[in-house]
């Protein structure tokens, strides 16, 4: 009985141990931005046409920034997991774009940016991760590698109610839901190639949770086999 108590204790004890070192975000909550539009321009890419519709997706991560007018988030250097200002997520299901984002990679070009004031009017923002960002293009068959996707504007009918908080989720929180943009402009640029440019209407901000990533999963899986092994020598007493 003293040998199965030890056992769970030990248990127990890994289990802490496992939650302790998982990310704190797999419970937080992020924000999906996706973006609306149509390309324009002279340069093209095989899905990616002039005239084309196109839909971008974000995952915009909880980060914090200084807070001002126009409210301020950059990240201009590589951080662990899950400390980033975009997560993975961002590119996945767009238009022309293959692969999703290297969270962890350097950020370049100036860094990943997000900028706007309470109002929604001076809104920037701006996905680098040189010298690999884990998005593609397609282009008569080749893929090239996109160093950044930026895009700037005015919102129409948003109001943040967290003006002063310097966490970006925090902040565009307070204005969920799809918000008009007029005469907003973006581009995609490949690397060492000449930009795809393209128009923008619309952005919804919706709110979601966090996926687990590798680390949990891989705990996750510790906990489970080392229970099983726990309850295998349990069974013949």
């Amino acid at each position: 009985m003293l040998r199965l108590t030890t056992q769970l204790k030990g248990f127990v004890l890994v289990g802490a141990l496992l939650v302790g070192c998982l990310p704190g975000v797999v419970q937080a909550k992020w924000i999906k931005a996706t973006v609306t539009g149509t390309v324009t321009g002279t340069v093209y890419a095989d899905n990616l046409q002039l005239n084309d519709a196109i839909t971008l997706n974000f995952i915009i991560q909880n980060y914090s920034g200084t807070s001002g007018s126009p409210n301020f988030w950059e990240q201009t250097s590589p951080l662990p997991n899950y400390t980033q200002l975009f997560g993975y997520g961002t590119g996945t299901n767009s238009t022309g774009l293959v692969g999703s984002f290297n969270g962890s990679s350097s950020p370049g070009g100036g860094g990943n940016l997000i900028e706007s004031n309470n109002n929604g009017s001076s809104f920037l923002m701006r996905v680098t991760g040189t010298p690999s960002s884990g998005l593609s293009i397609s282009r008569s068959g080749t893929l090239t590698n996109v160093s950044n996707i930026g895009l700037s504007g005015n919102l129409g009918s948003f109001s943040s109610s967290f003006p002063g908080s310097t966490d970006i989720v925090d902040f565009l929180s307070g204005s969920l839901g799809t918000k008009s943009c007029t005469s907003c402009t973006g581009q995609i640029q490949p690397n060492t190639e000449s930009p795809i440019t393209f128009t923008w209407n619309n952005i919804t901000f919706e709110q979601i949770e966090a996926v687990p990533g590798p680390l949990p999963l891989a705990g996750a899986l510790v906990a489970f086999r080392y229970s099983r092994k726990i309850r295998s020598r349990i069974k013949p007493n």
